[in-house]
């Protein structure tokens, strides 16, 4: 046997989880659709309301109120089928978003459901992504008892649980919503594949600065986005038309 140096941990209680909710993955038909956007307009827009009003206001946040406006243009993207084929129409989107977390000196896989976001102002968005990264997760005494059964009974009982539509949007919402923009600007452009279980999704990936061929235009910020559905929801027109919505948001965003 060779001579590996290695340390053996308990496998954390926040990856079992995730890892549970990402297995319905399976379950689900997505279809992705990447592409490119230019956010120099909202970073402009930031800045001005930093200068002008005194406001600090995320680019996460920007993005996460213009998917929001295209959901809300089409809400038929965030329906839910339940049991006996019911389709469930809901008005407003409840946002999964996995975050990572600082907990005790080291850094846990978490998430938030960010609720009505398609009825939300960009400042309350704000407000929710603040609150969000300043959250504390401590696991009760049932979550650890309940995460030290075997894996296949738990994914059992979220499989049966998970049927109903409204259990489910509560728990986990209907939308899902991630991003590595916070990584700052990069040498390319980087897409994601989510593996969620929602009805729709968006995967916001890094930007990097694109020099514009007329120099006296400033330059691009291009990032990479996925737009995700499920298939048994929507089809290819519904995600070309959620895409073209996005980017249309993104453009001509305000936020004064």
């Amino acid at each position: 046997m060779s001579n590996n140096k290695f340390i053996v941990k308990d496998f954390p209680i926040d990856k079992k989880i995730v890892a549970d909710i990402a297995a319905f993955n399976k379950y689900v038909n997505l279809m992705h659709g990447l592409f490119q956007v230019d956010i120099s307009h909202i970073r402009q827009q930031i800045k001005i309301a930093k200068r002008e009003q005194n406001l600090n206001i995320s680019i996460l946040a920007c993005l996460l109120y213009c998917f929001a406006q295209a959901l809300d243009k089409h809400k038929a993207a965030f329906a839910m089928v339940g049991k006996g084929n019911k389709y469930y129409q809901f008005e407003e989107a409840d946002v999964f978003f996995p975050f990572e977390l600082q907990q005790d000196g080291d850094k846990i896989i978490w998430y938030k459901i960010i609720r009505r976001v398609n009825k939300k102002s960009i400042l309350e968005l704000e407000e929710d992504l603040k609150k969000m990264l300043q959250m504390k997760k401590t696991f009760t005494k049932v979550e650890r008892l309940f995460m030290q059964f075997p894996g296949f009974l738990r994914r059992l009982f979220y499989r049966r649980t998970m049927r109903n539509p409204l259990i489910r949007k509560d728990y986990v919402g209907n939308v899902y919503f991630s991003s590595t923009i916070h990584s700052g600007n990069t040498r390319v452009i980087s897409y994601g594949l989510p593996t969620h279980f929602h009805s729709v999704g968006m995967f916001i990936g890094t930007f990097m600065d694109v020099k514009n061929i007329e120099p006296q235009k400033p330059n691009a910020n291009i990032i990479g986005a996925t737009l995700s559905l499920d298939h048994l929801i929507s089809d290819g027109p519904m995600l070309a038309r959620l895409i073209r919505e996005f980017v249309f948001q993104v453009e001509n965003f305000k936020l004064l």
